[in-house]
């Protein structure tokens, strides 16, 4: 059997929190959900991951989710304007089991890790893709914030 080619992310994509801060909770969630819906769904958009070579699709869910659910802070919030990117360039990490409560359509979950730059700062972002019985992958992400040397997921779970 072949073996596969290391993969190493070699571009880092970019983002700004400037527009975000100063918002409120609820005007941030509407932001986050009025782009992904403007830029994801309104044009079908599918993004092909370069580590994998799989084709990950977006949906309303994804956007209900992302905006709506979990913990809210520009830093995480942001990440939806370079989400395409983050997805296209991310590195393959390994498989997750489907949880018990997941319905059974969810076959499992391959995880990814994106180094991105978040107002000129490396940070590392856990992409989550839903793998489904259908044969489509969904994603939903994570981020890794550094706080007092202790490292504090907040995640957005099955987007």
């Amino acid at each position: 059997m072949e073996e596969r080619q290391k993969y190493k992310q070699t571009i880092i994509p970019e983002v700004s929190t400037d527009g975000w801060k100063g918002l409120s909770l609820i005007e941030i969630r509407n932001k986050t959900f009025a782009y992904y819906c403007s830029h994801y769904l309104n044009s079908e958009k599918r993004v092909k991951n370069k580590d994998t070579g799989i084709i990950v699709e977006f949906e309303k869910q994804g956007a209900r989710k992302v905006a709506h659910g979990g913990y809210v802070y520009p830093e995480k919030m942001c990440l939806v304007q370079i989400l395409e990117e983050m997805i296209r360039h991310a590195k393959y990490s390994n498989w997750g089991e489907r949880k018990e409560k997941d319905p059974p359509k969810v076959l499992g979950y391959l995880n990814f890790n994106a180094k991105v730059k978040i107002d000129g700062k490396i940070e590392y972002v856990h992409l989550i893709i839903r793998v489904s019985s259908n044969g489509k992958f969904h994603y939903s992400m994570e981020v890794n914030i550094l706080e007092n040397k202790k490292t504090v997921r907040f995640t957005v779970a099955d987007v």
